[in-house]
């Protein structure tokens, strides 16, 4: 059919938003999004963000799957995966993600929040250390003086 009216479910679509585009306004998408131009505005991306040396992202807030930041983003990022800032990317807002790598000389202002599921070896149960002795009621120590001796 020529017209087919029902939405896409392809979330693999690679959106573009060329150098020189402005958006003034929220921006969703199902696909993913390569920003060389400039959103005024919240962004959803349901696939991946990048923003290119060219791009800007000034908004409340950006959402993805995983980001990749060589521009400007001035908004509070989320991240599903993982949120990459390049050496000439400037950031400023807070960010929360599964992992999140900073390169050197990127500009980056806020705080940095990492949520994995994973737990570290050993920190369930912290291991007694060598050599320390628990206090003990019943058994005091050999050289122990009571107040009264």
């Amino acid at each position: 059919m020529f017209f087919n009216r029902s939405k896409p479910t392809n979330s693999n679509t690679m959106n573009y938003l060329a150098n020189g585009t402005e958006v003034h306004g929220d921006l969703k998408s199902e696909g993913s999004l390569r920003v060389d131009g400039a959103i005024f505005g919240n962004v959803d991306v349901k696939g991946d963000l990048e923003i290119a040396a060219s791009g800007r992202i000034e908004g409340k807030e950006i959402y993805a799957n995983n980001i990749v930041s060589q521009g400007i983003i001035k908004a509070q990022i989320q991240a599903k995966g993982k949120v990459t800032i390049t050496s000439t990317a400037r950031v400023e807002g807070d960010v929360v993600a599964s992992a999140i790598d900073i390169a050197a000389g990127a500009g980056f202002v806020g705080h940095l929040i990492t949520q994995d599921n994973k737990n570290l070896p050993g920190t369930s149960n912290q291991p007694q250390l060598p050599g320390k002795i628990e206090p003990s009621i019943e058994t005091p120590p050999k050289n122990f003086k009571s107040w009264g001796e």
